[in-house]
């Protein structure tokens, strides 16, 4: 499902240059999945450091992998429960882990605010779907978004300028305003549900 608000949709861009790689049909879903663990360990262990042109990289490999993982999915038939269900562990895991490493740089309830509300809009993401309603990527500070703002962060602090101390709770708000469009838009699709009661 596509975003109308936010970058989530620019992924469909992505897939159509990955599909031009050779191989790529040979390549096991599950094990892109499970291998994007690796670069968000890395963004997350190079922003906590300050180490901040080494996350662009991470983070881009970690966009990379868990596009490349629904793609060769769904585009080759390789779909599975499974598959779906590790499809989203990495981002579960690396985005809370990826603002909480920002711990040292800016002012700690802000930081745990953004992340708490990182994972409350990953949650209601996906909460509709217990009730049988769809994935919810509405909002303007989705998982690819907050990943785009971290990476200006990282560019401004390698440039000398001071970006968390705006950019995080500009985070904040965006998620917030994610949530609640989520929240909003999971109530309605379940309520005009006629296939059983909403509960």
């Amino acid at each position: 499902m596509k975003s109308d608000v936010g970058l989530y949709g620019q992924k469909y861009t992505l897939r159509r240059l990955l599909l031009r790689l050779p191989g790529i049909e040979r390549l096991d879903p599950n094990w892109l999945s499970l291998g994007a663990f690796v670069p968000g360990f890395l963004a997350a262990l190079c922003v906590f450091e300050g180490w901040w042109l080494w996350t662009l990289p991470a983070i881009a490999a970690r966009m990379i992998l868990s596009t490349a993982d629904g793609l060769v999915a769904e585009h080759f038939g390789k779909s599975t429960p499974l598959g779906a269900f590790l499809n989203r562990l990495p981002g579960e895991f690396n985005d809370v882990l990826i603002a909480a490493a920002l711990w040292p740089h800016e002012n700690t309830a802000w930081v745990l605010a953004l992340v708490m509300l990182t994972g409350w809009v990953q949650m209601f993401c996906v909460l509709g779907v217990v009730g049988g309603g769809t994935t919810q990527m509405a909002g303007p500070c989705g998982q690819t978004d907050r990943l785009v703002l971290v990476s200006l962060g990282c560019v401004l602090s390698a440039a000398g300028y001071p970006a968390w101390s705006w950019l995080v709770p500009l985070m904040c708000a965006g998620c917030a305003i994610t949530i609640l469009l989520r929240i909003a838009r999971t109530v309605r699709q379940l309520a005009a549900l006629r296939s059983g009661p909403l509960s």
